[in-house]
């Protein structure tokens, strides 16, 4: 399958589409148009031919930025940065040669990853000085798990290094990749963790033994928010076979961790719808500085390379998913405190309740806005940062974090599930107990994993 570079829109399915598959891709006419005109105009334009000619003293500054240090980035999201600074140039307002362009697209098309490292990144421009590193055959790339010098490349791929001019050094540098393909990717799993959550939330409440009206149409039409609506709708569709009844008979109403599913899920889910649209203006977005206008005939020195649309948008995601785990967590405690001493257990349940207490609390520490900060070096010599690195990286651990409760609070339903005489309450509920049926989950690390894989795999 071949995804074609061009000036069309690109949504966030078809990024994932492309990041997830083994696409290949391939400049449009048009993008190699926009290409190669705002190349020729930008060496029309700058009389300084130190500024346009491609040596390799220019790499210099390169090499200068390459000073990332802890664990590389995986190469999932080198894969998108590579695609998102290739979307970039292909604008046509970066003034790059079509040569580098295409260098880029190999390496995408042929699953060379530059090592990219990701230890509290500052400044973009060190992830991106990693990135960039292996046009001019230097610093590592990795091969199918495998790290080889960049150095290689040339007898592997006959790809030898390319001179880079002053103008391509400084658009290699200047971008929001790093931060916007973590956002983009942070966003994707996101919209699934929702998804899921309600899943969850479902087994959970039938286990429980609610009752249906804290979900009813009626709850909707005099609170009627769009996140809210949608939730409570998918938990009805979800436990329409439930053996939960409409409404209690007592009048008593159950605890807020299950009657208020449909407004924290709903306010978490229109965060996301928020955040959405954040990411995508920026992945089809031109974030280099300078930006050339061809059509104008300008060169404008701007700040299209600030990071902090995208910094407060990822604390926020980070809160929001904060606060879905913290729901998670009370009902996990509502189902531990509803096990009567009659039910026979070879389980330490508590210990579910006491792992993700660990999980919140590390939660609570990475969900601190990194968006207010701004380093002080050199008695403010440096200007203000943006944050997006540090913000998205945490980010995406949040989200790895929530996951794994959601996965507990699963294990737990179902364990506790087994126990009662309840029917299946729906048809993906079936499909996670043969799911594990299938496999040998010895330990509740394994059976966490499994239920991870479970939701990765199935589609809800």
């Amino acid at each position: 399958m071949v995804h074609y570079i061009s000036n069309e829109v690109l949504l966030l399915e078809q990024l994932d589409t492309i990041i997830n598959t083994d696409v290949k891709l391939k400049l449009s006419e048009e993008a190699v148009l926009n290409i190669e005109k705002c190349h020729t105009f930008f060496t029309e334009k700058v009389k300084d031919t130190s500024l346009s000619e491609a040596t390799e003293q220019h790499c210099t500054q390169l090499r200068h930025y390459a000073c990332g240090i802890g664990e590389r980035l995986p190469c999932k999201l080198v894969r998108i940065m590579l695609f998102l600074k290739v979307q970039s140039f292909s604008y046509g307002f970066s003034g790059v040669r079509l040569a580098l362009v295409q260098r880029l697209i190999d390496f995408f098309n042929n699953g060379v990853y530059p090592v990219v490292y990701s230890k509290d990144i500052p400044d973009e421009r060190i992830a991106l000085a990693h990135l960039s590193l292996p046009l001019i055959g230097e610093g590592e790339v990795c091969i199918q798990n495998k790290i080889y010098s960049a150095q290689e490349l040339a007898s592997k791929y006959g790809w030898e290094p390319l001179p880079l001019s002053q103008r391509e050094v400084d658009a290699l540098l200047n971008g929001t990749q790093l931060t916007t393909a973590y956002s983009a990717h942070n966003l994707i799993e996101s919209l699934k963790l929702i998804e899921w959550a309600d899943f969850v939330a479902s087994v959970s409440t039938q286990v429980f033994g609610g009752n249906l009206s804290a979900f009813s149409e009626l709850m909707q039409v005099v609170r009627p928010h769009k996140g809210l609506v949608e939730t409570a709708q998918h938990l009805r569709t979800l436990l329409k076979d439930s053996t939960l009844v409409d409404s209690p008979e007592d009048f008593q109403s159950m605890p807020e961790a299950f009657c208020s599913i449909p407004q924290i899920h709903g306010a978490v889910r229109e965060a996301i719808a928020a955040i959405r649209k954040v990411v995508k203006t920026e992945i089809n977005s031109v974030t280099d500085n300078p930006i050339l206008f061809p059509e104008q005939g300008e060169i404008i020195f701007g700040g299209n390379s600030h990071t902090l649309p995208l910094s407060l948008s990822m604390d926020f995601l980070s809160i929001t998913l904060t606060s879905l785990g913290n729901i998670s967590e009370r009902r996990v405690f509502y189902l531990l405190s509803n096990v009567g001493k009659d039910i026979e257990t070879e389980i330490d349940y508590p210990i579910f309740q006491r792992i993700i207490e660990g999980i919140l609390n590390e939660n609570r520490r990475l969900s601190t806005p990194s968006s207010i900060e701004s380093p002080i070096l050199f008695e403010k010599t440096i200007d203000i940062k943006g944050m997006g690195g540090s913000s998205a990286i945490k980010c995406s651990q949040i989200v790895k974090n929530v996951m794994q409760i959601i996965a507990i609070e699963l294990i737990l339903a179902t364990s506790l599930w087994k126990k009662k005489p309840l029917r299946y309450h729906s048809s993906i509920f079936k499909d996670y107990l043969d799911f594990i049926a299938e496999e040998e989950a010895t330990t509740l690390k394994k059976q966490i994993e499994y239920t991870i894989q479970f939701f990765n795999s199935t589609q809800n």
